[in-house]
């Protein structure tokens, strides 16, 4: 749980005491403001390789040139800062790299004459941890001289004249390191001029100049500073004056921190120096931003935007990084999750996911349950017991003038509970007891339960452990259910309830004490749970041993999990296990991205969907978009023929396998010839890298009877699949645009791969009918569909699979095959399934606690009219999946894919506490957008089944089916293991080289960066790679890494 302090700057802290340098600028910019002189403009402008210059024109001077259509207006006096302003306007970079021009901008922005050398660049242990980590350099650069700044071996400068290195891929021109002293200079107006003028400069004007603020100057060392110190064991920032900002040419900032300083293997003293200079420019900064007179967003101010940065910089920390910090200033959001207790929730996820599995082949089989305790469990009641141990503070016999020590509950080691299980204990590890031995403290613990209790009111006041809601979710999305089984009194239900809902909490089953109750309590929690019903229970959480105790007699196949929540005593004593042996955890929360295993970084998350991530969890990157890789088109075309060399020997080898085992090598009788061809056609669509499923539900007779007219006749064997409607990007949590990348691509050569190898035993081979569905269950402009077909016909025809392959509208097909007038019959009979439906959830509201709402409609569908029933049954599962995958509306001034971080991070949480009115706003729009897609999708496929698309467009073929396989189809997968479709996430080659899919914000999350191809062009990523296997180009620009790009192949598994 992280806490809220404000940013100060320790008074300790000092700025100058370190001779400024011409490149770390700490004097005013005044010459920004300064008329701008025409031809010394052009001949920067000229040098810099701009293609523009300064002209007058009707009265103005404008900048005229390639791209400046008939010219830019710069004003009647125009300063050296608009110049500036317009070229980052139009996007304009300087291409040559010049040390004078780098000079004349230092001495436009007041710096001093250079002075100084250091060491040498390969020596210097900060340049090279900078150099040599892709992920730090994103954030960070270090100095060096010019005259070693492209050379490996060369020197380091922490003296004069030093420049940003590694240099900017964007900025080829070279860049400049500004202090805070400098940004936060004097304008014209007196308020920070270069600080002012860089949020102006900023490309996008849409975002909110706080947020453009806090993700240049804050998010980046914070960004920095953890990565070095959790990867490299290093420092930043460990000294006053150790920190400068990236500006480009056109200042404008990179989102790159600077610094000089680190010290590796870093002690307390150095950890504490490091978050005083962070803490410190973040005040600072944070000042000159109050100044110039920005007006936050509603609602919002510069220090909440500042620390809500530093808790999502440093959540989920590791051990060793979270000790570190803390023992410093920035203790107050320093946030770190157990691995034992990771592993034991997921442990516990795990199997209710299992039992789930199985439930599904056996629906007489119970639920999977989790019990869950509340108080000291589930809820911790902090506020009441904090008041409660006050309020038992004062004179009494023993002790005639109080218990200071009770007055002051943060000076106590730990906080007592109502339990009388944990008194003894409290008072040993507090020393009260030896300290006033004459109290009678048996009467003093049962004050505080009194005080702890009453009134009942104060129950509201109470918080829920941290991850509860979001665990609760997991298990529901597992297939479980929790049920809260609380010793608490039934005429606190309300009280109880609503502290559940204002966290967030989804509904759950509450099952709580009577209110005359006279038996023990762990008696009471057994016979509640019994009356409940059936369950399988899988797990227990409770701080009470006895409770846990009974529980576990009771369901023996049940996990006891103790919880102890730190700050409050607990019933074993330091160092000694827990009584009950039981596994013991703080909180509810797990690792969003777990540090070992097969899902770390540069690795794909293999969700399925997007419910199963921590998406407010995880981290954005917007520099990863600075240091793409772009590729020409012979590396494009490159890169994908050694996918298509890598398909085809694998292809080979299965050919030659099925060849072998089913004795098509040599001379075969001619009555056994087909069967033998069945058998090894069946081998090969049934390999791993294909299938989908089962093998039992597409077994060799299912295949002789899609097959054998084909072969008897000897043709091409029809192969028919549905899908490839256009990339899910409606958010961008997904994808990042509508159009197919390499996953699309690596889908269209999984398909050559078949061709080939069932050619080696049928030699007429397969020809696939892939039938197009992006128009078909939503409607979509033909503009953005048609060019998705196009695309995907380039990658079949780049395939080689050329009139093997026919790509056409499902709908465009049924209409040529269809004795209807398709169109009229389609609507007329889409709306009157809609009408059904509609009328069979007729009073329900997904906007109001829309999980009970979904409930409720699972509960109709028992009653619902048999020709409206088999929709309403898959009307939850439908909208929990395609409420992630529909329109977005994003409020003014914030970045789409920030917003639907927010909204998605719990888009069913719509009354709780910490839930804005604007976002509640967007989440109602967004479920009910859902909500009328699903009736839509739902209508649309009634109406398929009448009109018997399945079955009447091709009764003689094979039907690949990429959803849940069922007997007589033969599941595939395009991209072997990975868990999603080409377009349901973004195309990504792992650390491995091997190609899948995955979600766009779990990409950015585990390190990858873009790799643009003229395949698809500038606005949408082909695919991603990880950070470390791409490379600085010699002449600017990313480059992707030539024997990673060499290892290029599709999944096997």
């Amino acid at each position: 749980m992280t806490a809220r302090t404000p940013v100060t700057r320790p008074a300790s802290t000092t700025f100058d005491q370190v001779p400024p340098d011409p490149m770390w600028t700490d004097r005013p910019a005044q010459d920004l403001w300064a008329p701008l002189s025409v031809p010394e403009a052009d001949r920067l402008l000229r040098d810099g390789g701009y293609d523009l210059r300064v002209r007058w024109r009707s009265g103005a001077f404008r900048l005229v040139g390639e791209g400046a259509g008939s010219g830019v207006p710069l004003g009647a006096e125009p300063t050296w800062a608009e110049l500036y302003r317009l070229l980052v306007r139009l996007r304009r970079r300087r291409r040559r790299y010049d040390p004078g021009w780098l000079a004349r901008l230092t001495g436009t922005l007041g710096a001093a004459d250079p002075a100084g050398s250091g060491a040498a660049a390969g020596e210097d242990p900060l340049t090279r941890t900078v150099l040599d980590d892709p992920l730090l350099r994103m954030h960070c650069a270090t100095l060096v001289p010019e005259s070693a700044r492209r050379a490996p071996g060369g020197a380091v400068a922490r003296g004069t004249g030093a420049l940003p290195a590694p240099p900017h891929p964007e900025h080829p021109g070279g860049t400049v390191a500004v202090r805070p002293d400098a940004l936060l200079a004097p304008g014209p107006d007196g308020a920070p001029g270069l600080l002012r003028l860089v949020i102006d400069n900023r490309f996008a004007h849409r975002e909110h100049e706080l947020r453009f603020f806090v993700e240049h100057f804050v998010r980046p060392p914070l960004r920095a500073f953890r990565h070095a110190l959790e990867v490299r064991r290093t420092a930043l920032f460990a000294a006053p004056d150790a920190l400068a900002f990236e500006l480009s040419t056109e200042l404008e900032a990179t989102g790159r921190v600077i610094t000089a300083t680190a010290a590796p293997a870093p002690d307390e003293h150095t950890a504490r120096e490091a978050a005083r200079t962070l803490l410190a420019v973040f005040a600072d900064l944070a000042d000159g931003f109050r100044r110039i007179g920005y007006s936050p967003p509603r609602g919002d101010s510069v220090r909440a935007a500042i620390d809500r940065v530093l808790a999502e910089e440093l959540r989920h920390l590791d051990r060793p990084t979270a000790r570190l910090l803390a023992r410093t200033e920035l203790r107050p959001h320093v946030h770190h999750v157990d691995a034992d207790q990771h592993t034991i929730l997921r442990h516990v996820l795990d199997t209710v996911q299992d039992r789930t599995r199985r439930r599904r082949w056996n629906r007489e089989l119970p639920q999977p349950a989790v019990v869950i305790d509340l108080d000291l469990c589930g809820i911790i009641p902090l506020r009441r017991t904090v008041e409660a141990t006050r309020a038992v503070s004062g004179p009494r016999a023993g002790a005639p003038n109080g218990i200071p020590e009770l007055a002051d509950p943060d000076s106590l080691p730990v906080l007592p509970t109502y339990a009388d299980s944990t008194w003894h204990t409290f008072l040993e590890l507090t020393g009260l007891h030896e300290k006033y031995p004459e109290v009678d403290w048996r009467a003093v613990h049962a004050e505080f339960f009194r005080a702890f209790a009453r009134p009942w009111n104060r129950l509201r006041t109470d918080e829920v452990n941290a991850g509860l809601a979001r665990f609760v979710w997991d298990v529901r999305d597992a297939g479980g259910q929790v049920v809260f089984c609380t010793g608490r009194r039934e005429r606190v239900r309300d009280h109880t309830a609503a502290v559940l809902e204002a966290a967030g909490v989804p509904d759950a089953p509450l099952l709580c004490m009577p209110d005359d109750r006279t038996r023990p309590i762990p008696e009471l929690k057994v016979a509640r749970l019994r009356e409940f019903g059936e369950l399988d229970v899988i797990a227990v959480f409770d701080d009470m041993h006895a409770n846990r105790i009974a529980l576990t007699k009771e369901y023996p196949a049940a996990l006891a999990i103790a919880v102890e929540v730190p700050g409050l005593v607990v019933e074993r004593r330091p160092g000694q296990p827990v009584p009950d042996r039981a596994p013991a955890i703080a909180t509810f929360e797990t690792e969003p991205r777990p540090r070992s295993g097969g899902s770390g970084p540069g690795l794909l998350s293999h969700a399925h969907s997007l419910e199963e991530l921590q998406i407010g969890a995880l981290r954005a990157n917007r520099s990863a978009r600075r240091w793409a890789v772009r590729l020409n088109r012979d590396e494009a075309l490159e890169l994908a023929h050694t996918v298509l060399a890598d398909a085809d020997r694998a292809a080979d080898r299965l050919a030659r396998a099925a060849r072998d085992r089913f004795g098509l090598t040599g001379p075969v009788p001619e009555s056994e010839r087909l069967d033998r061809v069945v058998h090894a056609l069946h081998h090969v669509l049934s390999r791993k890298q294909f299938l989908k499923g089962a093998r039992s539900n597409y077994q060799v007779e299912h295949l002789r009877r899609d097959v054998e007219p084909f072969l008897r006749e000897d043709r091409p064997i029809d192969v028919v699949l549905l899908g490839f409607p256009i990339k899910q990007c409606l958010n961008g949590l997904k994808a990042s645009g509508p159009l197919p990348d390499l996953a699309e691509f690596g889908g269209v050569v999984r398909l050559r791969e078949m061709q080939r190898a069932a050619t080696a035993v049928h030699p007429p081979g397969l020809r696939f009918r892939i039938l197009t569905d992006g128009r078909h269950f939503r409607p979509r402009p033909l503009s953005i569909t048609g060019t998705y077909s196009s695309i995907l016909r380039e990658y079949a025809d780049l395939a080689g699979l050329g009139e093997t392959a026919v790509i056409e509208e499902v709908d465009a097909v049924a209409a040529r095959r269809l004795d209807v007038d398709l169109p009229a019959e389609r609507a007329e009979r889409a709306a009157r399934h809609r009408r059904l439906l509609t009328d069979a959830l007729r009073g329900l509201d997904i906007a109001e606690r829309p999980l009970r709402t979904l409930a409720r409609v699972d509960q109709r569908a028992a009653g619902a009219d048999p020709a409206v029933a088999p929709s309403v049954e898959m009307f939850r599962e439908m909208l929990m999946s395609v409420v992630y995958s529909v329109p977005l509306s994003v409020p003014a001034g914030i970045e789409r894919v920030a917003w639907a971080r927010a909204v998605y991070a719990d888009v069913y949480d719509l009354d709780g506490t910490a839930v804005p009115p604007m976002l509640r706003r967007s989440r109602v729009e967004v479920l009910r957008r859902a909500w009328h897609t699903v009736v839509r999708y739902l209508a649309t496929m009634r109406v398929d089944e009448e009109l018997g698309y399945e079955e009447l467009l091709f009764p003689n073929r094979v039907r690949l089916t990429v959803s849940a396989a069922r007997p007589g189809r033969c599941g595939f997968t395009y991209l072997g293991g990975s868990g999603l479709l080409p377009w349901q996430g973004t195309g990504a080659l792992d650390r491995r080289g091997q190609l899948g899919a995955d979600f766009a914000v779990s990409l950015q999350d585990r390190g990858f960066v873009p790799v643009y191809s003229p395949l698809i062009g500038p606005r949408q990523p082909w695919f991603v790679v990880p950070a470390e296997h791409t490379r600085l180009g010699a002449g600017g620009g990313m480059r992707l890494d030539p024997e990673f790009a060499a290892t290029a192949r599709l999944r096997r598994k």
